[in-house]
């Protein structure tokens, strides 16, 4: 929570980044896509129009420092607005679901970090 001063207060509540970088099988990697864009994506679509997502991207890096050809790695950023929101989607059976048959893609755990976001620009 951040408090400005000037003529008056104005209390800014700020939001919560969360990053994730998912493992996956390369030969997997297309069915992964998939399952993402019919199982997640629709979801994301609702939680945004509901304001419950500020921004979320998901992408396959093409660059890094771990260059493992034989794996894959999908790196998803979501900005919401606190944690209230990250939790109430954490608890969707519909992600729940998505997210057990995403287990079978990947040969190892992801790499999961999140945070109340400080600066932005944009």
């Amino acid at each position: 929570m951040i408090t400005l001063g000037g003529r008056g207060w104005l209390e800014v509540q700020m939001s919560q980044v969360n990053v994730i970088v998912i493992h996956v099988r390369a030969d997997q990697a297309k069915e992964y896509e998939a399952l993402f864009e019919q199982r997640q994506l629709p979801r994301w679509r609702d939680y945004h129009a509901r304001g419950k997502f500020l921004s979320a991207r998901f992408f396959r890096s093409q660059f890094g420092s771990d260059e493992r050809r034989k794996v894959a790695k999908y790196v998803i950023v979501v900005e919401v607005p606190s944690m209230a929101e990250h939790s109430e989607h954490d608890a969707d059976p519909e992600f729940q679901e998505f997210d057990r048959l995403a287990d079978a893609f990947q040969p190892e755990g992801p790499l999961v970090f999140g945070g109340d976001l400080i600066h932005s620009v944009g």
